[in-house]
């Protein structure tokens, strides 16, 4: 009889993980958690968007990061340049000047980027939509995420389980 019961248990827990992971995985062909699009989840279940809103906010959210990456990746280069300067018998402040000329002109491609960004995203939102957004960037993603009423049904503290199914 304990050997039925405990089956029982253990083919209701490995369902309840395969299902639980179905909502997270890429493999099964939709948006993984860490895809763009799962990673902004959270943000288009706050707005409540439209799949078209939500491509044209993934798209925002990739041509801003390939731009950010553009800058990253031009740190390793700074720091040569740095170290270069600092090993000379006399320093070269003309590689430094070189070197923020490229910071420069990528920064500013950065910002051009974000403000294109942000102008389409504008376009593509109604008023109310607009607002939360505004809110969210404003915050923060820690803040705005536990203020909402539905950023988490229940949690662990100290004093036991708190929110809505805890009582």
């Amino acid at each position: 009889m304990f050997g039925y019961i405990f089956g029982a248990v253990c083919l209701a827990g490995a369902l309840f993980t395969v299902r639980r992971a179905r909502r997270y995985a890429s493999w099964r062909g939709g948006p993984g958690r860490w895809s763009p699009r799962g990673q902004l989840r959270h943000v288009f279940e706050r707005l409540d968007t439209s799949p078209g809103q939500e491509k044209l906010l993934v798209q925002a959210a990739e041509d801003v990061s390939q731009a950010a990456e553009k800058l990253r990746g031009l740190w390793s280069d700074t720091r040569s340049a740095w170290a270069q300067a600092l090993r000379g018998e006399h320093f070269d402040g003309a590689s430094l000047r070189e070197q923020d000329a490229k910071q420069d002109a990528l920064v500013e491609e950065l910002r051009k980027t974000i403000h294109a960004s942000l102008a389409k995203v504008h376009e593509a939102l109604d008023p109310r939509q607009r607002l939360e957004l505004a809110d969210l960037i404003e915050r923060g993603w820690r803040a705005s995420h536990h203020r909402h009423p539905r950023a988490h049904a229940f949690r662990a503290c100290r004093r036991g389980w708190h929110g809505a199914w805890a009582g």
